[in-house]
């Protein structure tokens, strides 16, 4: 069954500086299977697994979600997959990827998607919580805190974007990580994995909600002009 994808905000506003959180976890996690994001004031990388958030800081730190915390983007959707394959052993991030997209029923399409297993090794960042005013992401991430862990069991969880929408979130698989403990995770950057399991749900419909009753995201006019390199640069 093709599956509702709710997106908070877009990425293009949050790599201009919007970093407000303006919309509450108790609506986020409502209908929530999966999903990624971010917290108020960028203080960490989001993951969303079974109707619950969890946080990694720049400090390696995890702490669940708040019903009222508050994120300034996330994309969830209550996660019904349709298709379920494991995959060959020892495979890694740009060879799942290739290989996933190209199971896809149409790449023009979001796709949710889920992968777990054992990880040889998978690398993670995060970011440090910023204060007004607030730079562009793509400085933000000059500094990210990266981390890596090896022989770890956990999921992925994330969105694939088409092209189409690349200002809406980043173009291609944007994945976050939690291991099975919650004790490692975040943004992913590579891995290495044996044997995982990858489940995927098309995405027919998307519920996109803005912050407009937000002055700073109301009022200020964002430059967008060089936002799809930013995100190639920061995502």
């Amino acid at each position: 069954m093709a599956g509702r994808l709710f997106h908070y905000n877009t990425l293009g506003t949050l790599m201009k500086g919007g970093f407000d959180g303006t919309f509450s976890f108790n609506e986020v996690l409502e209908n929530a299977g999966i999903g990624i994001g971010t917290v108020d004031q960028l203080d960490g990388e989001l993951v969303v697994l079974d109707q619950h958030g969890y946080c990694f800081d720049v400090e390696g730190q995890i702490h669940e979600v708040r019903p009222e915390e508050t994120t300034p983007y996330a994309a969830v959707i209550d996660f019904v997959p349709e298709n379920k394959q494991a995959l060959a052993k020892g495979i890694n991030k740009d060879t799942l990827e290739e290989t996933l997209a190209n199971q896809f029923s149409s790449k023009n399409v979001f796709q949710a998607v889920k992968i777990h297993g054992t990880f040889n090794k998978i690398k993670c960042r995060s970011v440090e919580k910023q204060e007004k005013p607030y730079p562009d992401l793509v400085d933000v991430a000059k500094d990210q805190a990266e981390f890596t862990a090896e022989n770890i069991t956990g999921t992925l969880v994330g969105i694939y974007t088409p092209k189409l929408f690349g200002t809406i979130s980043a173009t291609g698989f944007h994945l976050h990580f939690i291991s099975d403990d919650h004790s490692f995770g975040g943004h992913v950057l590579a891995f290495d994995i044996d044997n995982p399991t990858v489940e995927w749900q098309t995405v027919d419909t998307v519920e996109q909600k803005f912050p407009t009753e937000n002055e700073t995201f109301m009022d200020t006019d964002f430059d967008y002009s060089s936002v799809l390199s930013d995100i190639d640069k920061s995502e």
